[in-house]
């Protein structure tokens, strides 16, 4: 019952069934993720992934449930509402 229920899950969770395959699927995306980083509850941590180039994330990180790590800031958001569209607002890798 017990692998039932692991198949069940690995279903349901994706890439947050385990601290192994969210790891792997944060890599895939392009975030620097060093060797040994655990993230203890992948389902209740939130990565953005909006622009996963700006994550990079040492060796030995330990991560525990509740975080959210952020990629953009609210600051754009106000520049924006003040002054219209920023250049340099929409990302990107160079």
């Amino acid at each position: 019952m017990m692998k039932v229920w692991n198949i069940i899950k690995r279903i349901l969770k994706r890439e947050k069934y385990n601290s192994e395959t969210y790891v792997n699927y944060l890599r895939r995306r392009g975030a620097k993720i060093g060797e040994r980083t655990v993230i203890f509850a992948p389902d209740r941590t939130i990565i953005d992934m909006t622009r996963p180039w700006l994550i990079d994330i040492g060796n030995d990180v330990q991560i525990t449930a509740g975080v959210t790590i952020l990629t953009h800031g609210y600051d754009w958001a106000v520049l924006k509402g003040v002054y219209g569209e920023i250049l340099g607002s929409g990302g990107g890798k160079d």
